[in-house]
């Protein structure tokens, strides 16, 4: 697996999680069973996303780290989530409460990773 793999793969988890989550939270108040529509708008979300970060990914430049942080969201929260499904004493301790912020510290430090490795190698070709 190169780059553009793990990168379209962490991509479409985020986008599938993100977007599944968040149609089964507003069809909530309207629809008895919302996760019936959420998950399947997730993961088409994700498939298309995941699809886009694919074709992009070479061409991407600048927004690569962007894309890097993305993917990092993704394997951050399906890392917790195995964590937590596989240990039971840490169930306890894991929720969406804590889940969400180490996803999100491990997007703004794998980003900020790329976007300095970026900026480095740009400045070392001039």
């Amino acid at each position: 697996m190169n780059g553009r793999h793990l990168t379209a793969v962490g991509v479409a988890i985020t986008t599938a999680v993100v977007v599944g989550g968040l149609l089964t939270e507003l069809l909530a108040a309207r629809i008895a069973f919302s996760a019936i529509v959420g998950l399947p708008g997730g993961l088409l979300a994700g498939v298309v996303a995941g699809t886009a970060a694919w074709v992009r990914y070479g061409r991407a430049g600048r927004l690569r780290p962007a894309l890097f942080g993305v993917a990092a969201f993704g394997y951050a929260l399906l890392a917790v989530a195995a964590l937590s499904y596989s240990l039971p004493p840490v169930r306890g301790l894991v929720s969406v409460g804590t889940a969400v912020p180490f996803a999100v510290a491990c997007a703004v430090l794998v980003g900020g990773a790329a976007a300095l490795r970026a900026r480095r190698a740009a400045g070392q070709r001039e």
